[in-house]
């Protein structure tokens, strides 16, 4: 009876290594290029951050406490790390980075147990003040050094799949280990967190032990976002990379069987859980499913466990109490009642044998069956994609010779592509050091508004000159937005078109995750990777490692820095400057070249951030010289942030305020238009990034001036006819933009209906 009752409580002991091996076996034997030493590698390094984070998390939980600003740390530190390396080396700007993340780890501890504050509460303040400072230090964009030396080390095997940032954790994984389980003061973290009362009558200083915990928190989230940003030579701001940090670890710890009430957990299941994770999204994008996919297959998986640990809780509060050996007595036995510690068990509470047992085989049962559900579901809704698509191209090469690429249209009835112009782009000399000229000056923007034009490139693959029927070729976009769904339709069309095999892998926002995405598209070796980054900074390195890799690659949309371009054939995408110089002459000849006005910033770390701010800037400076810069910032898109933030600016400038320029005509359109709804102005002239059909039709109605025609179809048309192009044996210029048109009420029914 004994070994059947420990059965079940030996699987839900090891859930995460035995759900780490299941999931390994099966995608071992299903995912194409799964099963790779470099891909091995690739998974190990891409759970590094999160592995890292996850040991102090999980001592945190061990000590029942919580500790929400670890994604911020990570952020803040690696910020740190590649901000003062230039001037300290990294000997100086490693330990100046862990003793920040100390800090607030320190912080968080002397609030929870000077202050007696909820550290729910305190450490949702010190994640937001937290990344507030990450913002100030980048100046709300990226960090980057061209100093790759580290970056180098930290990738290359010097043992079968292990890197030296593998063999970095594995070591942070074992030290904490042998603390936690082979060391008195490691032991009484668990007694502390477990039965405080308990801990305090063997007279351990409970406060002690959660101030440390909460700094050796910060310690390892700290080193986490160090070892990443050195691990790229580079650093983004964008609050997604510590949003989805946090998530991760979360969900890692509470699967590998920490309690979020305290006094049991393994920092070793917690990695196993890491490793899990890591695997699962690097096996779904094997199959070339998107990301939602992963987080749904994710929340599966964690719902799934929460729900047993919330039974298991259940049942213990419902024995709490019962004394086994009366019950003895009325002839009832133990494994009818679920009672704990009945032969020499760790006491933990039990339910009844057959119902444990059962309960964990339908859990490990459900969570494989949905797994593989989703993925079969996903996969063929893959192929139907890939039939549609091929029937597509069928049609398209017999209907129409190669010429007629430039008469297929898209949603909007507008043509995807245009045939290149004649001429050569004028670029004014750069100056010697445009950094040093005011941020108001054009000039000063000379390395993003004209990046990857005069860069002397890397030695760039030969051309098959062979066509571009069959090739290969992979997608790295940039993340989920109806523009990018857009984008992937004008993408797919053309790649039909020329017979072209496409992947697509899903960034979500996340430099982590493309980071991986971009080391899982170098295993599968393509013929071409179309990349378009999540940071403009960021994406250095990852270009420069597919270029390592002999792999040609044209980047897409973000403008990459003039250092990224290096590594590159050629970018595509919206001629941003351009178009917002044009866009802001019209906004300054309607307003009469008077009044004030207020500028709504992009996502920070992408390229539009600083060209849809400071093209208007720059361009009003010398074409409307008596208008007036109010106020600039960011709302990441989102229509609730923005219609505040324009309600408050409304509030504070009253008439004074002219005019809006907007980033995106989409949420920032509406929070926009809504913030002026409920002040009664209808005197604001707008203007926006476009063309979305919340723009369209703001235009349409006359509650905007005018948007800019950016046609997602033809974003990602261009970037894949540039590709069939250079397969042909056609040189590329450095840079290929978009036709520029603005969308005023007398022509956007033209463009109707919308493509997003």
């Amino acid at each position: 009876m004994r070994s059947t009752s420990r059965l079940p409580h030996l699987l839900n002991e090891h859930r995460a290594l035995l759900m780490l091996l299941v999931l390994f076996a099966g995608l071992s034997a299903c995912a194409p290029n799964f099963l790779s030493v470099h891909n091995m590698t690739t998974i190990l390094k891409g759970a590094s951050l999160n592995a890292i984070v996850a040991v102090g998390f999980t001592l945190i939980l061990i000590l029942g406490q919580l500790d929400l600003s670890v994604g911020a740390v990570v952020m803040l530190c690696g910020m740190l790390t590649i901000g003062l390396q230039p001037r300290l080396g990294w000997w100086g700007a490693v330990p100046l980075s862990l003793v920040a993340g100390g800090l607030v780890g320190l912080a968080n501890g002397w609030l929870v147990v000077r202050a007696r504050i909820n550290a729910f509460i305190v450490t949702l303040g010190t994640m937001t003040i937290t990344m507030g400072l990450t913002h100030l230090y980048s100046d709300g964009g990226s960090k980057a050094i061209d100093d790759f030396r580290l970056a180098d080390w930290l990738d290359r095997p010097i043992l079968p799949f292990l890197p030296p940032i593998v063999i970095i954790t594995l070591l942070v994984l074992a030290g904490f280990s042998v603390l936690l389980n082979w060391t008195r003061p490691g032991r009484n973290f668990f007694m502390v967190g477990g039965n405080p009362e308990a801990a305090w009558l063997a007279g351990l200083n409970r406060d002690r032990y959660l101030m440390v915990g909460f700094v050796l928190c910060g310690l390892t989230a700290a080193a986490g976002g160090t070892l990443f940003a050195a691990s790229l030579s580079s650093m983004t701001s964008s609050a997604v990379l510590g949003s989805r940090t946090l998530m991760t670890v979360l969900a890692a710890v509470i699967i590998g069987g920490t309690l979020m009430s305290g006094g049991k957990g393994s920092v070793l299941k917690s990695y196993f859980a890491v490793l899990m994770l890591t695997m699962l999204f690097n096996g779904i994008g094997c199959f070339g499913l998107g990301f939602e996919v992963q987080i749904f297959v994710n929340g599966v998986i964690l719902a799934v466990v929460v729900l047993y640990e919330a039974y298991a809780l259940h049942r213990h509060e419902l024995l709490k109490g019962r004394r086994p050996e009366l019950m003895k007595e009325l002839g009832i036995r133990n494994y009818e009642l679920g009672i704990a510690g009945q032969d020499g068990d760790t006491g933990e509470p039990e339910m009844s044998d057959k119902n444990r047992f059962a309960l964990v085989c339908v859990t490990l049962v459900a969570i494989v069956a949905i797994t593989a559900i989703t993925a079969m579901y996903f996969r063929q809704a893959a192929l139907q994609a890939q039939i549609i698509a091929a029937v597509g191209k069928a049609q398209s090469t017999a209907a129409t010779p190669s010429a007629d690429v430039y008469a297929l249209r898209g949603t909007d009835h507008q043509p995807y592509l245009f045939p290149p112009e004649g001429g050569k782009m004028m670029i004014p000399e750069r100056p010697a050091d445009p950094k040093a000229l005011p941020e108001t000056e054009k000039l000063h923007w000379w390395d993003i508004e004209y990046a990857g034009w005069k860069v002397d490139k890397a030695p760039m693959p030969a051309s098959p000159k062979d066509g571009p029927r069959g090739k290969r070729v992979i997608l790295l976009k940039a993340g989920d937005h109806p523009y990018w769904t857009a984008y992937v339709r004008g993408f797919t069309t053309i790649a039909n078109f020329y017979g072209m095999q496409i992947k697509v892998f899903n960034g979500n926002w996340n430099m982590d995750l493309q980071a991986q995405q971009a080391d899982q598209a170098v295993n599968e070796k393509p013929d071409m990777i179309i990349f378009a980054p999540v940071d403009a900074t960021g994406c250095t390195p990852l270009l420069r490692k597919i270029h390592q890799a002999g792999i040609p690659c044209i980047t897409s949309n973000t403008t990459p820095c003039d250092e990224a371009m290096k590594y590159c054939i050629a970018w595509t995408g919206p001629d941003d400057w351009g178009q917002f110089r044009m866009l802001s002459r019209l906004f300054a000849d309607t307003l009469g070249k008077q009044g004030g006005y207020a500028i709504i910033r992009h996502m920070p770390g992408s390229s539009p951030f600083f060209s849809r701010t400071f093209a208007p800037i720059t361009e009003l400076r010398e074409y409307a010289p008596d208008m007036k810069l109010l106020a600039m910032d960011t709302t990441n898109l989102e229509a609730e942030a923005t219609m505040q933030l324009v309600g408050a600016w409304l509030s504070k400038f009253g008439p004074e305020l002219k005019g809006l320029i907007l980033a995106g005509d989409d949420f920032t359109m509406t929070g926009s238009l809504e913030a002026l709804k409920k002040a009664g102005r209808t005197d604001v002239v707008i203007v926006a990034a476009g063309n979305s059909k919340t723009g369209m039709d703001s235009v349409k109605a006359g509650e905007s001036l005018a948007v800019t025609y950016q046609s997602a179809e033809g974003d990602g048309a261009i970037a894949v006819h540039s590709a069939a192009r250079w397969f042909g044996g056609e040189a590329l210029d450095p840079v290929v933009y978009l036709p520029k048109h603005l969308i005023t009420r007398a022509d956007v029914d033209q463009f109707m209906p919308a493509q997003w």
